[in-house]
């Protein structure tokens, strides 16, 4: 597949993104030299946004009590739905992130942020809470 936005090389970075209450993903498919200039436009998603990311153990426990605490942040059926979930869950972040001692500049947490609210891993969890949800 090649890059959407130079239509050259070989796409290698592919984004899947929702906005609340749409009917489906977005996707996205840019090859690594575009994809930074994409993302150098946006806080927390530089050319450095994989330079930190939570270790699959620390994201696993992060949504087991998240998952127990608010279980809403997962339901992203309406615009309303997912933008009090986005919000619980940025707040939940910042307060186990600094409880666990982790100091983080903005630009720092944004990329965490982004690798706990909007990687498959959090979608994963939301199918099953809306699955469950019937």
């Amino acid at each position: 597949m090649l890059c959407e936005m130079c239509k050259k090389r070989e796409a290698l970075v592919h984004l899947t993104s929702t906005t609340c209450g749409e009917s489906g993903p977005r996707e996205q498919h840019f090859c690594q030299e575009c994809a930074d200039e994409y993302f150098a436009q946006m806080p927390g998603m530089n050319a450095s946004r994989g330079l930190i990311c939570l270790s699959d153990w620390y994201r696993s426990k992060l949504y087991d009590l998240l998952e127990l605490e608010h279980p809403e942040v997962f339901d992203y059926s309406t615009t309303e739905a997912c933008q009090r979930g986005a919000e619980l869950a940025r707040l939940f972040l910042k307060k186990h992130l600094a409880k666990d001692g982790i100091e983080l500049n903005e630009d720092g947490f944004i990329m965490l942020w982004t690798d706990f609210n909007c990687s498959h891993h959090f979608y994963s969890r939301a199918d099953e809470y809306k699955r469950r949800k019937g």
